[in-house]
């Protein structure tokens, strides 16, 4: 009997097995609302670039038309104010203050999926893979995993387990953001954990055919809701929470009584800005980025030339070593 007992383990798929942290309204969710403490920004800035509404089919067009990156800023709406990613397509998000690696989850994205009325444990979800950068250039993805069972396709109005998801965005319904830690994130060179500048969100295609599927961390086809072949198919992506950052972290921001000694001027701008600190000889470099997080200047001095960037907003980015203070200007 102990026997048999083995050999059905061995056998047993391991989906009945994997069960990670279930539905925003069950006991051990991660999921976390809008409106708690633990979020102390936004994201500012968002780069969509949308795949095809039906990756098998890419005549049809792009998804994402009426549904700009605009829609992923700020603070979650929770409805039709969202950006479509489509099949396999992707957003890149910045922020005011880059994100930090603190205690526990340090940010979290946000989609619009909803419950099944029928099904109470399963979910609408269009899934994502999660990446982080520190320079714009160099991502690392979060080691998702997906025990949705692949032997049937989930349809395009098809519902899945919450329970089954791990570190794919959209975990969670409307208005619950799914938590990210960097932890996770397994260590690179290339990599300043402290210095998170960019979150990039890219939609798992859904398809499980061998030609068109995406898959997990451990080699699984990622089975979601497809295909979606319409503008707003795809990952819906509302907002990206921020938990810990730069600026509200101690140790790595700059303390009050710092950032009372510098100034960054004038404010708008035409052609210089001009930083002053009363311990300048602490300041390693001076950054100025767009709202897409792309640096577009870096200097050790003072003062930065910025004659020949175009209007816009932007932002300083002051490293003193042990603290960084970030300030938005304005170019005219």
């Amino acid at each position: 009997m102990r026997k048999i007992l083995v050999i059905m383990m061995v056998v047993m798929p391991v989906a009945l097995w994997a069960q990670f942290a279930p539905a925003q309204d069950k006991p051990g969710t991660t999921a976390m609302h809008a409106d708690s403490s633990a979020f102390v920004a936004w994201a500012t800035g968002c780069v969509a670039e949308p795949g095809p509404m039906n990756i098998t089919n890419p005549g049809a067009g792009l998804a994402g038309q009426g549904w700009p990156a605009e829609n992923a800023i700020g603070f979650p709406e929770g409805t039709y104010s969202v950006t479509c990613l489509g099949d396999g397509g992707m957003a890149t998000l910045t922020f005011d203050s880059p994100i930090c690696n603190g205690e526990g989850p340090d940010f979290a994205v946000f989609e619009n999926g909803f419950a099944n009325a029928q099904q109470p444990d399963m979910w609408f979800l269009e899934l994502g893979f999660v990446e982080v950068s520190s320079d714009g250039e160099n991502f690392f993805r979060f080691p998702a995993v997906s025990m949705v069972q692949t032997d049937t396709q989930v349809g395009g109005m098809g519902c899945i387990d919450p329970a089954q998801i791990h570190n794919l965005a959209s975990k969670y319904g409307a208005m619950y953001g799914t938590p990210f830690d960097l932890d996770e994130v397994p260590d690179d060179p290339l990599l300043d954990k402290n210095s998170i500048t960019h979150v990039r969100i890219i939609d798992v295609i859904g398809d499980i055919d061998p030609e068109y599927c995406t898959y997990d961390s451990q080699g699984h086809p990622v089975n979601d809701p497809w295909p979606t072949p319409f503008a707003s198919g795809g990952m819906d992506l509302d907002a990206v929470g921020v938990i810990h950052d730069v600026a509200h972290t101690p140790g790595l921001g700059i303390a009050d009584n710092e950032m009372e000694s510098i100034s960054v001027y004038p404010n708008p701008a035409h052609d210089y800005i001009r930083v002053e600190t009363q311990s300048m000889a602490s300041v390693q470099t001076i950054d100025l980025y767009n709202v897409t997080g792309q640096k577009v200047l870096s200097s050790n001095e003072k003062e930065i030339n910025v004659s020949a960037l175009e209007p816009g907003v932007y932002f300083v980015r002051i490293n003193c070593g042990e603290n960084i203070f970030t300030e938005r200007v304005i170019i005219k």
